[in-house]
């Protein structure tokens, strides 16, 4: 595989700049080893729990901590997305527990700066009438039983001893606000997703003021009719300029989340272009 073209980003920005694991065709450590000299942080993308990429080789977390060591980057980790800490089956909620707890221990020895979490809301008693949606309606009683499973769960995983705030709860489908007091109250920051955001038909302006102070990481992606995570220059003027104005101020980390070199060259160089301008 050929050495990528990027420049170095590395302390350019108030923020720490980072991208996905994923940007090439092939596992996490020859991903990190091509992309570590260019940026701050690496988001390690582990979306299934039993896939390849669960770090569970001792020689691929040994090779991580010596690019850590020697390279100076750092990293954040995005927790299994095939969870369900909210889930009515117990069975279901214990497994998506057990599954967090076993990569936070496994990974703590990495230093990740966060572990980013969702917080799914699926198998509701009656189906979801979200913006845009159909064939229903979510009840509060029904909000309130998965909150407080949820709550049960995040109890459960903080036991173990991890920092809360630590755990970034990541902005999807449904309105931020059914949770947001659930996550102030247990001192957990924010992932706030961009393309989510835009996706899904809510105010990005809002959801900035609302959340921006208590968020630690933000993924940052373009969307074009429905499809997610392209390269930041697909998102509209307006946004990406709102966006990048809120950026000037913010210390935490912006992972660009693309998943191909090609998104992931468009969006530095866009953001390189815009914030010369600025």
């Amino acid at each position: 595989m050929n050495q990528p073209v990027l420049k170095n980003y590395r302390g350019r920005f108030p923020f720490r700049l980072a991208t996905t694991s994923y940007i090439y065709p092939d596992r996490i450590v020859p991903n990190v080893t091509l992309l570590a000299p260019f940026l701050d942080e690496i988001e390690l993308v582990l979306f299934e729990s039993e896939g390849q990429d669960d770090l569970s080789d001792e020689n691929e977390i040994k090779a991580l901590k010596d690019l850590s060591l020697h390279q100076g980057v750092g990293f954040n980790i995005h927790l299994p997305i095939d969870i369900f800490l909210g889930d009515e089956s117990e069975e279901v909620r214990s497994q998506g527990i057990s599954v967090v707890r076993r990569i936070i221990g496994r990974t703590l020895c990495l230093n990740p700066s966060f572990y980013v979490l969702h917080l799914d809301f699926i198998n509701p008693p009656t189906p979801p009438l979200l913006k845009g949606g159909e064939g229903g309606f979510i009840q509060k009683r029904d909000i309130k039983a998965w909150r407080r499973r949820l709550a049960r769960s995040l109890k459960e995983i903080l036991n173990d001893g991890i920092e809360a705030k630590r755990i970034s709860i990541e902005t999807l489908v449904y309105p931020f606000e059914w949770i947001e007091d659930m996550v102030k109250e247990f001192g957990c920051s924010i992932c706030l997703d961009v393309g989510h955001i835009l996706n899904h038909g809510y105010d990005l302006g809002n959801y900035l003021k609302a959340y921006l102070p208590r968020t630690s990481i933000i993924h940052f992606h373009g969307v074009h009719n429905g499809s997610d995570h392209l390269g930041i220059d697909k998102l509209p003027e307006l946004d990406l300029n709102l966006i990048l104005s809120s950026l000037r101020h913010y210390h935490g980390i912006v992972s660009i989340e693309v998943f191909s070199i090609n998104e992931l060259k468009s969006s530095l160089a866009i953001l390189e272009e815009k914030w010369e301008k600025r």
